[in-house]
């Protein structure tokens, strides 16, 4: 006889859905599929940000800071005069790239210069020169104390010396002479030879009657000469410097044996990629697209060999190219001078530099000693490697990597994987236009601006130090530039330069950019309710706790039926229009930066909020939710959710 009741499920297979997710330590996860998703990993976080014990909060909206440049900005850099901090730019003017400055994002001053606008500029300050720098242009400087724009401008080759001697009769021997000229950043073409026959050696000769006086012409621009002496044409070696236009050798100097006359001209300076200025003793590391590093005499702009400057090939004939130096540390800890070389498919290899000394004689010879470091990855791009709690942090183009030390027979320096759980979203970025991205710190917060499936930068991404490295993605601005300033007063801004626009982080309004609303979503996808995902639920309802909210926020929530559709069981709307009054980053007619003290929250309206949705779905294997906002002054913390429900362990997906 058949029963109606009998293939009821008893109540021993049904079990309590009971869920609480009250904190997002994990932050973003888009490597670990649904429905094996961590509880307190998020799916979503278009513009949010993880605060205060690992809750998310719409991020902070983006202001103008300042004036606004009238002109396509090609270049930024900051440096410091008489103890004030000054941002310094390049602007594109009708095609030529011109230097301005501005203070506290007040007016724009132009310096001048005329500079290639194909590139982007970089600005370097050491002592009272801010080094200017596109990989296109001659290395150049603005001068702090003149405020003018100095050009090196390449020196002409001196004309042949003419060498007289006095006393040593005779022509048994001959000596050939050349002269190349200086200036402030290398050393001309030597010139052609100029040759005097005498009659004893040059080891043999008495100082007070025998000697040679070599005399050259002016060289405009030039600032010192070198003059060269050999027995041999085409072997003369560097035997003295000096201001005026005379030599008189009497032999008593002895030739640098390492230094012979040069048959280049680097007088009108190097063209740099990237420049690096060693506060310490203020010596300047640049690298050029031919693999070349070159480095400064301390205190200088100078990169003549003969004053202490000079440059060493990196991974000459290799597959790498140069893009970055800075000045880091080996796997020991030991100061040095680190470059970085691009290679292919995300690949590439990082060189330590040293400079050792050799001694000849009564001759002290430095030299570059370069090793490579252990590893095979180097970042894509120079301007997004950030330097943060004793590591270096970078996109390489198939992941993002830090430095680290390994503990082995030695200690090593190494590159580990900081975006294990983020490799979806890694492969989507534009590796032909990764070199565009830049990085900043802030705040133990490492943020990055990326071309995501785009040609130019349009998201920014960022890891949380300070919580366990945690990843939050995305925000949707096309951010050509980031960095930090802060102004005479005290207070950083942490701004982004997007559509030739100079624009600030802040709580001092809500979701919107620039007087634009932009979207927030916070979503979790998939919350199951046994270990293996499959077991159906009858989930009643879900409850929504947000701190402070504000404006109109949307939950709606999705559920997976037995067949695998996944289909909309639920929504509210939460909308707070009463403003909180007060001190801190809630009061919004404040000017608050990013970062501001939170302060003491005192408000006529009600600082918490809960809202309940009710769940129209009978059965279903999974449950996804998500809380929007599309609108203008809309903030909130989500500090819980909780589902409510009851399982059927006798159903299963795909019964």
């Amino acid at each position: 006889m058949y029963s109606p009741n009998k293939n009821r499920p008893k109540r021993k297979t049904r079990r309590p859905v009971n869920i609480s997710q009250h904190e997002f330590a994990k932050g973003y996860i888009s490597t670990i599929a649904n429905s094996r998703r961590p509880l307190n990993s998020l799916a979503d976080l278009t513009n949010m940000e993880i605060v205060q014990d690992s809750i998310p909060r719409p991020r902070p909206s983006l202001v103008a800071y300042g004036t606004q440049p009238t002109l396509p900005v090609i270049g930024r850099g900051k440096y410091t005069k008489n103890k004030v901090r000054y941002e310094i730019f390049m602007l594109n003017d009708s095609g030529v790239g011109k230097v301005y400055t501005r203070q506290d994002g007040g007016a724009f001053t132009l310096i001048g210069g005329s500079y290639s606008v194909t590139e982007w500029a970089g600005f370097v300050q050491s002592n009272n020169r801010v080094y200017i720098f596109n990989g296109v242009d001659k290395l150049s400087y603005f001068n702090l104390q003149t405020s003018a724009i100095v050009t090196y401008t390449a020196l002409t080759t001196p004309g042949t010396p003419t060498p007289t001697k006095t006393g040593l009769s005779g022509t048994t021997w001959t000596y050939y002479y050349k002269v190349s000229a200086n200036n402030a950043v290398g050393t001309s073409t030597a010139s052609s030879a100029g040759s005097v026959t005498v009659g004893k050696t040059r080891d043999n000769w008495n100082a007070t009657s025998d000697f040679v006086t070599v005399t050259w012409s002016l060289v405009s621009g030039a600032t010192s000469y070198n003059v060269y002496v050999g027995d041999q044409s085409g072997n003369e070696k560097l035997v003295t410097t000096t201001t005026g236009l005379s030599f008189v050798d009497d032999g008593s100097l002895t030739p640098d044996p390492f230094t012979l006359a040069p048959d280049g001209n680097s007088t009108d300076g190097p063209v740099l990629t990237w420049l690096y200025n060693d506060s310490h003793n203020a010596q300047l590391f640049g690298v050029d697209l031919n693999n070349n590093l070159y480095y400064s005499a301390a205190g200088t702009g100078d990169f003549s060999p003969y004053d202490g400057g000079g440059f060493v090939p990196i991974d000459e004939y290799g597959d790498s190219i140069l893009n970055f130096v800075d000045g880091f540390r080996d796997g020991k800890g030991t100061p040095v001078i680190t470059c970085s070389a691009r290679g292919s498919a995300g690949k590439g290899k990082m060189f330590h530099v040293t400079f050792d000394t050799l001694t000849y004689g009564d001759q002290v010879i430095i030299y570059a000693n370069v090793y490579e470091a252990n590893g095979q990855s180097a970042p894509y791009s120079p301007r997004a490697v950030v330097k943060a709690r004793d590591s270096l942090w970078y996109p390489t183009g198939l992941d993002f990597k830090s430095t680290g030390t390994s503990q082995n027979v030695m200690n090593i320096l190494t590159t580990n994987s900081i975006a294990q759980v983020i490799e979806p979203d890694v492969q989507a970025i534009s590796l032909a236009y990764l070199h565009k991205a830049v990085g900043v710190e802030y705040q133990d917060k490492i943020f990055f601006a990326l071309p995501v499936n785009s040609t130019e930068n349009n998201q920014i991404w960022y890891i949380d130090l300070a919580r366990k490295n945690l990843w939050v993605l995305r925000w949707t601005v096309s951010a050509k530039d980031l960095w930090l300033y802060e102004d005479s007063a005290g207070n950083t801004h942490f701004c982004a330069l997007v559509n030739d626009r100079i624009l600030e982080f802040t709580r001092a309004v809500a979701t919107e950019d620039d007087g634009t609303a932009f979207e927030t979503r916070v979503a979790y996808s998939s919350l199951v309710w046994d270990e293996d995902g499959l077991v159906m639920a009858n989930i009643r309802k879900q409850y929504y706790k947000l701190l402070n909210a504000k404006g109109q926020i949307s939950i709606s929530v999705y559920g997976l039926d037995k067949d695998g559709a996944s289909n909309s069981i639920g929504s509210e709307t939460f909308l707070q229009s009463i403003s909180f009054t007060g001190i801190g980053v809630w009061d919004y007619s404040g000017a608050y930066k990013y970062g501001d003290d939170v302060g003491t929250i005192s408000g006529f309206a009600k600082s918490i909020g809960s809202k309940k949705v009710k769940i129209n779905a009978k059965m279903i294997n999974q449950l996804d939710w998500e809380i929007t906002t599309d609108g203008k002054d809309c903030d909130y913390l989500l500090s819980a959710v909780r589902t409510i429900g009851t399982t059927n362990d006798r159903r299963l997906l795909g019964d």
